[in-house]
């Protein structure tokens, strides 16, 4: 039996954070890791078991207790029928939420298969100390080294300005009172920059999709969303299976559904957008989905979707590389830029929903920027007139107040350095929080919601991302969305009173100065990866790089040469599990050479050990 974790979601669940968080405690205790990709088959991630024949199984499921449970249950007889479950010394954790672990322990599956049990405690000491009782961490001064490190890296310096805010958005439930949102003129009905122009407040979207058999939940949601003036947009939280299967309606009577919206065809789509037509009319639009992306997009604008709202489109992700869809990288990366000039050519604006996704595998802050200045790239290059840029604040969980402004900042300075002379393209902020930012004790996360939202504005940002409050806990519901939307609201009125003092954070010493480092070190990446076009040439300016940074063949030698990486990702063609970011003073996330290293590998450093690499194989 090999002294190693081998961690894996079942079900294909994408969401492989909690096992990344604790593959870094187990290589801290000296024992090694790997994640398995999601989107194995349990047949593939039995026999790799059966190879690698570790001493800790990590299994993961975030999603619905339902299909978590029956999700389990397959695997674990599966192992039942190998061999592995034969030695008693071998350690299996199941995660999940708590709901999950409830009906586990109801079901007492985990005294039948000897299962650890974690759920998702806020509590970073209390979670460490559970991760390290399983992985037989006990010596005293080793598990107080780990605890010291994750608790540092889990607390970084806050602005406590903040704090007194958002205890103030919440005080009494005063929140309650905000008034329902109006419905807007025609002319923003049908064009979601005219919204953004009309409204005095950042326009508030969601995501909203209620897991059930069928869509009637999501309609009556979706219909108390508008008659309550909750949203100015609903963005679709599509199941898996419509993004997969949509129009084969077979599949839908194969596969169980379990998160979102089941919508199966062209008739469900318009039942879901006649929901919204009423109270403030909130335009309505789905998930790009994984493969033929601009046939589904003529599908939406024939249903009235899209029309007055905006389309999120990945560039590297909804692919094999997070198992989300079945396009290799190379395959996505073409599909999905064909997509941006598409939806260009139809005049919808454009979000380019990337850098977050990297951020749930732990990349590094310059790597974060790098991929706004890549996204940005392509719309310019592809006649994208509104570009929508989501900026995902508190995450990963361990970021700091300062981190997040001066990275956000950086961001928004590199996307204007390669904007292409004469180009006069709209670009428009979207501020959200992190999932994993909120708390599962629900007073506690509505503080968190006001929080974030508070240190969110002090960027003016055009569209709020609201990420209602439970979500840590349970799908949100309508009343959820709206009860969080009123937070929000709420917040967005308190921030304008201490408008001057907020904003002011911008120009904190800490902030400026990493805005800087940040923006240096990108511009160090961004050329090389400029380079790796055939339209580069020397004397290039850097509003000229627009070209080479959209070059799909740059992009994908950029993820093949692992320029753009980052240690939680699981497609082996791309794995990276030596590179090792962690968070340092105020959460800033940075790549180091080692755990004790208290000063981050610079960028020109890292690529010239890629560059070595190269050159031995």
């Amino acid at each position: 039996m090999q002294r190693i974790f081998i961690g894996l979601t079942l079900g294909q669940d994408p969401h492989t954070v909690g096992i990344h968080k604790a593959g870094k405690i187990a290589k801290m205790g000296g024992i090694d890791y790997k994640i398995l990709p999601p989107a194995m088959s349990d047949q593939e991630k039995i026999r790799v078991l059966m190879e690698e024949n570790p001493e800790f199984i990590g299994l993961s499921y975030r999603l619905s207790a339902d299909k978590a449970l029956l999700e389990l249950e397959r695997f674990m007889l599966l192992l039942e029928a190998s061999p592995l479950l034969a030695d008693k010394s071998r350690k299996i954790c199941f995660a999940g939420l708590y709901p999950t672990l409830d009906a586990i322990r109801e079901l007492k599956l985990d005294q039948t298969y000897g299962l650890y049990l974690m759920g998702s405690n806020k509590d970073v000491r209390v979670k460490t100390e559970e991760t390290m009782d399983f992985f037989g961490v006990q010596a005293e001064s080793e598990r107080e080294m780990i605890i010291a490190r994750i608790v540092k890296e889990a607390e970084p310096e806050k602005i406590q300005l903040l704090d007194l805010l958002a205890q103030e958005v919440i005080e009494n439930d005063a929140y309650l009172l905000e008034k329902p949102l109006e419905k807007p003129s025609e002319a923003a009905l049908i064009h979601f920059p005219k919204r953004i122009e009309e409204s005095a407040i950042p326009l508030i979207r969601t995501h909203f999709g209620i897991p059930d058999e069928t869509i009637e939940p999501t309609i009556q949601g979706i219909e108390k969303l508008a008659l309550e003036g909750a949203v100015d947009e609903v963005s679709l939280g599509s199941s898996d299976l419509s993004q997969r299967y949509f129009g084969n309606e077979e599949a839908f009577l194969r596969h169980k559904n379990d998160g979102g919206v089941p919508y199966k065809n062209k008739e469900d789509l318009e039942k879901l957008y006649l929901a919204s037509r009423r109270g403030n009319f909130p335009s309505v639009k789905p998930y790009s989905h994984v493969f033929q992306l601009k046939e589904f997009v003529d599908v939406c604008l024939d249903t009235g979707m899209l029309i007055g709202a905006h389309q999120a489109v990945s560039l590297f992700w909804f692919s094999q590389l997070d198992g989300r869809g079945p396009l290799s990288v190379r395959d996505a990366i073409y599909e999905h830029i064909d997509t941006v000039k598409y939806l260009a050519t139809k005049g919808i604006p454009v979000e380019m929903n990337d850098p977050n996704q990297w951020s749930s595998r732990f990349i590094h802050d310059t790597l974060f920027v790098v991929d706004y200045a890549l996204i940005a790239a392509v719309m310019f290059n592809n006649g994208v007139e509104d570009m929508i840029f989501q900026h995902q604040f508190n995450k990963p969980a361990e970021t700091g107040d300062y981190a997040d402004l001066a990275k956000m900042a950086a961001a928004k300075e590199l996307i204007e350095s390669i904007r292409p002379a004469g180009n006069t393209a709209n670009t428009f902020m979207e501020a959200r929080a992190g999932i994993e930012h909120f708390s599962t004790d629900l007073e506690v996360a509505k503080y968190q919601l006001a929080r974030t939202t508070l240190l969110q504005m002090i960027f003016d940002p055009s569209v709020i991302h609201l990420v209602s409050y439970c979500e840590a806990s349970h799908v949100a519901t309508a009343d959820d969305v709206i009860e969080s939307s009123k937070i929000v609201r709420k917040a967005g009125s308190v921030f304008k009173q201490h408008e001057a003092d907020l904003k002011g954070y911008l120009e904190h010493d800490v902030v400026a100065q990493r805005k800087a480092f940040l923006v240096e070190e990108a511009k160090i990446v961004l050329k090389e990866i400029a380079k790796l076009s055939t339209h580069y040439f020397d004397s290039m300016t850097e509003r000229e790089w627009f070209t080479c940074l959209s070059d799909p063949e740059a992009l994908i030698g950029a993820m093949e040469r692992k320029i753009m990486t980052a240690p939680g990702i699981t497609l082996p063609q791309y794995a990276n599990p030596d590179m090792l970011t962690k968070a340092g003073e105020y959460g800033f996330i940075d790549c180091y050479n080692d755990w004790n290293d208290d000063t981050p590998m610079r960028e020109k450093e890292r690529l010239k050990k890629l560059s070595r690499n190269l050159q031995n194989i």
